[in-house]
């Protein structure tokens, strides 16, 4: 999404919860960048711009996200249980701003919970390692067409659209 794309997005309400979210976290602002920015640079690396789509590679970018978000913010706060709650958070609160079909959106959801659970498991991974486990999870991502196929994928990636 181009500068101006993402600044049309952005109303007063969003641009003040973003704000307060941070104001509550102000330790979690340059990790939670600085986390953004990686997750791009790797999905770029390794999918270039597939992760774009509705495919398992996004579902790489989201996952990748959480994990990056909670071991970064881990780091400043010295607290992995906070550092996932707030990956949580600032993720959850991307997806209430971002203009995405109701699929779409709980897809996204389900995979940025999938990248926290992933945390948990794999922390003390650095991030190349993670990344490789990841892709293949990537690779048994699974096909979903409606809402309640998120039930029964509750430790696996999941994507709407297959890979072209």
């Amino acid at each position: 999404m181009k500068k101006t794309g993402f600044l049309k997005l952005i109303n007063k309400g969003n641009a003040w919860s973003f704000i307060i979210l941070f104001a509550r976290h102000p330790l979690n602002l340059i990790p939670t960048f600085l986390a953004t920015y990686q997750c791009v640079k790797i999905s770029n690396e390794h999918y270039g711009r597939l992760h774009h789509k509705n495919n398992a590679t996004n579902a790489f970018r989201h996952a990748l996200w959480n994990f990056l978000i909670a071991k970064k913010c881990s780091v400043w706060r010295r607290n992995k249980r906070k550092a996932i709650r707030f990956a949580e958070k600032i993720t959850n609160w991307h997806e209430e701003f971002s203009p995405n079909a109701p699929l779409e959106k709980e897809m996204d959801l389900h995979n940025n919970l999938i990248g926290r659970k992933m945390f948990i498991i794999n922390d003390e991974k650095s991030i190349e390692d993670f990344v490789k486990v990841l892709k293949e999870k990537v690779e048994d991502s699974k096909l979903i067409t409606k809402l309640d196929d998120l039930e029964k994928y509750s430790n696996d990636l999941v994507h709407i659209v297959e890979m072209i």
